[in-house]
């Protein structure tokens, strides 16, 4: 499983070390439900309740199945598979293995820490245990009910793992150590007598008397002033032994020690059998046991149970395990071996086969090897294969003795060697897939991995302190990253750093990191314990095109690729790059991530990237990059101008083949979130190697994604890049839409002045080149730069001309885009009653387009329309248009629109009186708002919560309110914001009759709305004092 999920603290998902996103709040409960009971049915009535709380929908199974579909889809999404979430009769499951959720690995390490004997070995596997913890669980998942009775449970959880750490530390005699962690502890937790008990005994211990019994002193007053109780009986008898100075309660080292740590298994095991002896004498030739495994103890188990049951059942016990070079497939087999001595009493033999070597050992000469193992010797033996294969089965008939064959090079190789009954078990290891064996004789494929990242440096932790060198964890952390949690790369740098110090360690690291990491992954005088020596025999096996196949693998800049990928890449058709595919994939050296994706393990793409270097012509590796990235052009530019029409994109590059003529360019927008790194990745290559119009292009297809997905950045990082390219290069197209998309992102974090600036630029390159829809698409965005600087007069300047070239041009999507925004740009200035006619004509024209289905650009003139209708005083059809708003944007699961779209609905419900609806609606807004990290929209809807409980609740209450929208305003630099808190606030003053406050305040927001040149939100300042009813409410909202 390459899923990971994180519940001790924010929830957190990831797939194959990649963030999947779930923004939707109500997603996120979902699966947070889901994960805490992982492996259990969870009702549909304890899901509702954790999601909606009481605000129960009215069809709440139909709601929480489409739920469940969008949360699928989601993930879906996000990986490019839906088998995590499985329906059942009365509810939900997620089968999720312990280990790939930090809560299981959590319970793991504190379950094993209390099986040990070892004091020192509890807490460190306690401290790993506490190390998970993030903060909150779920600190970002917004569920009352999640957090009143499920949290509760995981927090006590945390307290008790913290008390078995100290206890474990106590135990060890490190009780000076952990003084300042548990006076910490203590103050976080102040009413857990445990720890203070520990800390009393560690101050004691570490002859500081008069410390413990201030800190007895310290909990006896809390205890008292919190809860008017006295400490228990545990902490009085411990407080009157340490004032008795009691000799027992001090530290006494253990008698004996912690059993030694086995020596780890030989890279290369003897291949050589011992010489014959009688059949009488049962033969065990297994190398020495590993010892234990990191990693690799669920699939130990689950082999030696496979093995039992299949003996059971009356078929031969075949294990086959695959994997690539180096991820410990014969130290498995062996160790596994010795686990079920016991069960093969007649006989453990291993058997070298030899099949990376040029000389693969041929069936029949193993064959007379293994028969001299059964008393079979000389003369006896058959001459013929296929005798000495039957007279084989016939030796182990009824014996029960368990067969290792190490490095089998096929399925071929290692049929002739099976017995042939039950009673004997067969362990293959290989660097093939061995997939006809398996489905031919019934057996079980095991295919390893590398380990998982906290695997591999507990493997290296152990080598360490085996060597008693204390190596800092972040060091630890990156060495094993740098191994590619490869085991066999891991007990090579283990063995470099075996007498070494952590200096050395550190310098180690840093060779490998910045040099030749391949030949640091070497141990020095014997060259058989190298990985590049691992790998050069499955290379060396592969067909000459397999071989090219993998070396430009290797020098993509891609982290995963597809069957097109490869096509474009070799220049070949799908049928021969399949072929390719599938040898490369049986052999390990590279593997599936997810459907139809696969990625080349990090050290294997150095040992062939080498060789590309050394044997690929320069224009051929060029070449073949070029088909790839125009691959990714093909598909971005489809995509981008499909799902984002508004956005003017520049024209398909000269020289390259035309889109039509690049087959199999997929359809759905799911692909960006699938290439998204990998074409982040092409266009820094392009922008560094070459060829450089890549990086711009691929550049100016990705914006729209980027944009819409706040990865603000990314953004950043790939039109600098694509900029600078452009640049260089002098294309002119290149440098006004790099500009402009730059420009774009500054808009948005709030830098108008460099917005403007970039957008000019990009303006007169466009206007010197002539390009007309160019011009419109800029200064359509310059409009919004002029209106969120204050400048309407300019704004609405832009809008009207690029308003006149996509008339002229017969864009009518980018025409109805821009008259709804010079509709806002109406509205701002007052002019109320063209606003609303140029809302309702880019209405009808979106809905003419979108025949009925649900879009964003609809909503977003709803909302604009609606805005203009309370101004003018109708707010009742507001509602209507929000609330059809609101109702598309859930649909398209749009978080980001709908946060306004709520704000403004609360408003109109609040013009209609109808105060405890608003309420409702506001609290949905802020809690969304401050989800997704939208400041402005947060303080708006502080502005009209001020305003619902001036209505409900009073002025007291209405002016906190307004002040907490004021500051959070002035410190996000928000002009609007700050000009209706203003109001706000004036009509709250004047409610509670403090009349020289409320005029400063509505002094404040006229004066502020004037210099922005917001007429509309001047005139309300204006009327604001007029404006407030016998109940205390607004008869018009700002």
């Amino acid at each position: 499983m390459d899923w990971d999920f994180a519940v001790l603290g924010t929830l957190r998902v990831s797939h194959l070390d990649r963030t999947v996103p779930v923004p939707a709040n109500r997603q996120r409960a979902l699966l947070a439900t889901l994960l805490l009971n992982r492996g259990e049915t969870v009702s549909v009535p304890a899901l509702v309740d954790r999601i909606w709380g009481e605000r129960v929908p009215e069809n709440a199974k139909a709601s929480l199945h489409s739920l469940v579909r969008r949360l699928r889809r989601t993930l879906t999404v996000g990986a490019g598979r839906d088998e995590l979430i499985e329906t059942r009769a009365n509810g939900y499951v997620v089968t999720v293995p312990p280990e790939r959720i930090d809560l299981g690995r959590f319970d793991a390490l504190r379950a094993a820490a209390s099986s040990s004997d070892d004091p020192g070995r509890r807490a460190e596997l306690l401290r790993a245990a506490l190390a998970l913890w993030r903060g909150e669980p779920l600190a970002d998942v917004d569920s009352e009910v999640l957090h009143r009775q499920d949290v509760p449970a995981l927090t006590e959880r945390w307290a008790q793992a913290t008390e078995e750490y100290f206890d474990a530390e106590l135990a060890r005699g490190n009780h000076t150590e952990i003084i300042p962690e548990l006076r910490r502890a203590t103050r976080r937790s102040p009413l857990r007598e445990r720890l203070w008990a520990q800390l009393m005994l560690a101050l004691y211990r570490s002859d500081r008397q008069a410390e413990a019994l201030d800190s007895y002193r310290a909990l006896a007053a809390t205890l008292a002033e919190e809860l008017g109780l006295d400490p228990g009986p545990a902490l009085v008898d411990l407080r009157t032994r340490i004032l008795r100075a009691d000799p027992a309660l001090r530290w006494r080292p253990p008698s004996g020690g912690p059993a030694p740590v086995t020596a780890p298994a030989s890279v290369a095991p003897a291949s050589v059998p011992p010489a014959p002896v009688t059949p009488t004498a049962p033969m065990f030739q297994l190398p020495a046991d590993p010892g234990e495994l990191y990693g690799r103890g669920g699939t130990v188990d689950r082999m030696r149970q496979f093995v039992a049951d299949a003996a059971a059942t009356g078929r031969l016990p075949l294990l086959a395990v695959s994997g690539a070079p180096g991820v410990g497939k014969t130290a498995l087999a062996i160790h596994v071996g010795h686990r079920m001595r016991d069960l093969f009493p007649d006989g453990q033999w291993y058997v070298r086969l030899r099949g990376q070597q040029p000389d693969p050992a041929r069936p029949a000469e193993v064959l007379a090897e293994m028969l001299t193992y059964t008393g079979v010797r000389g003369a006896a033996v058959p001459g013929a294969p296929d005798a000495r294969a039957a007279a084989l089965r016939a030796a182990l008939a009824g014996r029960r003795v368990l067969v290792v064959l190490d490095d089998a090079a096929s399925a071929e190789q290692v049929e002739p060697l099976l017995p042939g009954t039950a009673s004997c078990a067969v362990i293959v290891t290989s660097r093939n897939t061995l997939d006809g064996l398996v489905a031919l004789h019934g057996g079980r494929a095991v295919n390893l991995d590398p380990l998982t990242p906290t695997d591999a440096v507990d493997l290296l932790l152990a080598i360490f302190r085996e060597h008693r060198i204390d190596v800092a964890r972040e060091t630890v952390e990156e060495l094993a990253r740098l191994c590619g949690h490869v085991p066999l790369a891991l007990r090579i740098a283990g063995a470099n750093l075996a007498t070494g110090s952590p200096a050395d360690a550190a310098d180690y690291v840093r060779r490998l990191r910045d040099g030749d990491r391949l030949d640091g992954l070497s141990v020095p005088g014997d060259p058989r314990v190298a990985l590049r020596a691992a790998i050069t025999p499955s290379y060396r096996r592969l067909g000459e095109r397999e071989r090219l196949a993998l070396r430009l693998l290797a020098i993509s800049p891609a982290d995963c690729f597809t069957l097109a990928d490869l096509t474009a890449l070799l220049d070949v058709s799908p049928t021969e790059a399949d072929a390719v595919l599938r040898t490369l994939t049986a052999s390990h050296l590279v593997r599936p991530s997810h459907p139809d994706r696969f990625v080349i393990h990090d050290l294997i793409r150095l040992y062939a990237a080498e060789l590309s270097d050394r044997e690929d012509p320069a224009d051929q590796r060029a070449a073949a990059l070029t088909r790839l990235f125009t691959r990714y052009l093909v598909t971005a530019d489809r995509l981008a101008r499909r799902h984002h029409p508004r956005m003017a994109f520049l024209p398909w590059p000269e020289g390259l083949p035309p889109v039509a003529e690049v087959p199999d360019a997929p359809e759905s927008p799911q692909w960006f979130c699938f290439e998204y790194a990998n074409i982040l990745a092409a266009i820094r290559h392009a922008a560094r190697y070459g060829p450089p119009r890549f990086a711009w292009h691929l550049a100016d297809r990705m914006r729209g994604y980027l944009q819409e997905n706040g990865a603000h950045g990314e953004w950043r990082v790939s039109a600098e890049a694509g900029l600078a390219q452009a640049r260089q290069e002098g294309d002119d197209e290149g440098i006004a839409a790099m500009e402009s998309s730059l420009a774009t992102l500054s808009a948005s974090r709030a830098d108008y002045a460099d917005a403007r600036r970039r957008y000019s630029t990009a303006l007169a390159v466009q206007v010197r080149r002539g390009n007309r829809a160019g011009q419109a698409a800029i200064l359509n965005n310059l409009g919004i730069v002029h209106r969120e600087e204050g400048d309407l007069a300019g704004a609405g300047d832009c809008y009207a001309d690029a308003l006149r070239i996509y008339h002229d041009l017969g864009n009518r999507h980018a025409e109805l885009s821009t008259l709804s925004n010079l509709g806002v740009v109406q509205l701002e200035l007052d002019q109320v009653s063209a606003a609303i006619r140029s809302q309702q004509t880019a209405l009808v024209g979106f809905q003419a387009i979108s025949a009925g289905r649900p879009t964003n650009d609809v909503a977003n003139v709803l909302h604009n329309l609606a805005v203009g209708l309370r101004a003018l005083g109708r707010p009742s059809l507001a509602v209507v248009h929000l609330t059809r708003a609101v109702a598309i944007r859930r649909q398209l699961d749009n978080p980001y629109g709908m946060a306004n779209d709520l704000d403004q609905l609360a408003g109109a419900y609040v013009d209609l009186g109808y105060h405890a609806k608003a309420l409702r609606l506001v609290e949905e807004c802020l809690a969304i708002a401050r989800r997704i990290g939208r400041r402005r929209v947060e303080a708006e809807a502080l502005t009209t919560l001020g305003t619902v409980e001036l209505g409900m609740r009073g002025p007291a209450a209405a002016i906190a309110r307004h002040q907490e929208a004021l500051r959070l305003s002035q410190e996000i630099r928000y002009r609007r914001g700050e000009i209706c808190a203003h109001t706000g606030l004036a009509v709250a003053y004047q409610a509670a009759d403090r009349t020289v406050r409320s005029h400063r305040h509505c002094d404040l927001a006229a004066q502020l709305a004037r210099d922005a040149q917001h007429h509309l939100l001047a005139r309300q300042a204006r009327e604001a004092l007029g404006c407030v009813e016998e109940d205390g409410t607004l008869s018009e909202a700002c």
